[in-house]
């Protein structure tokens, strides 16, 4: 029955935690990459052109920060962007906070954190412009910023990650009751007399 539960749990933890991370991170096909800014240059907008075959385009950006950076809520370190004939399509600010962080190259290469600035779904063909510059995060210094476009990103489906949260709690409450049954099973009998 244990070994049903941790089953059932693991289950859980696919469906509810790495799907969507996943969803979110590798699905689609990579159009490109854009190098935003590089220190000491200033932030360079970039223009894109889109199709409607391209559709959805999911945008990350990656940010390169100097020295240590520790994501705080209500700072912003980036702010994003996203205009087609003048016109805002996106707007976002990047504070990192759930930001992925990885490394460049290799585990010994700069560190950078990425984040999303969202889906443009529809896509009507012609030329996005996106503008990425700093927040308001006192003392950041940020060694590089890169754009990344993704084509055919597909959306996270709600459903199976609240499937994946419901088996998780199932697993996690059935595992602590089986534990508990053997814990009760194996009191010993108190013993009367001499």
């Amino acid at each position: 029955m244990r070994l049903i539960l941790f089953l059932v749990l693991l289950t859980g933890i696919v469906l509810g935690v790495a799907y969507p991370w996943a969803t979110t991170n590798f699905s689609g096909e990579e159009i490109g990459s854009w190098r935003i800014y590089d220190r000491p240059c200033p932030y360079k907008p970039v223009t894109v052109r889109l199709d409607v075959n391209d559709e959805p385009v999911r945008a990350f950006v990656d940010m390169q920060p100097l020295r240590n950076f520790v994501p705080t809520q209500g700072r912003t370190a980036l702010t994003a962007v996203v205009t087609r004939d003048g016109k805002d399509i996106l707007v976002k600010t990047l504070d990192y906070l759930n930001g992925r962080v990885g490394n460049k190259g290799s585990p010994q290469g700069p560190q950078f954190y990425r984040a999303s600035i969202g889906d443009i779904d529809p896509v009507e063909p012609g030329n996005y412009t996106f503008t990425i510059g700093p927040g308001d995060f006192d003392g950041l210094e940020v060694a590089g910023v890169d754009l990344i476009l993704r084509r055919g990103a597909r959306a996270i489906d709600w459903r199976i990650v609240s499937g994946g949260v419901a088996l998780i709690a199932i697993g996690v409450f059935g595992l602590i009751r089986s534990r508990r049954r053997k814990s009760v099973e194996q009191v010993p009998t108190p013993k009367w007399g001499r």
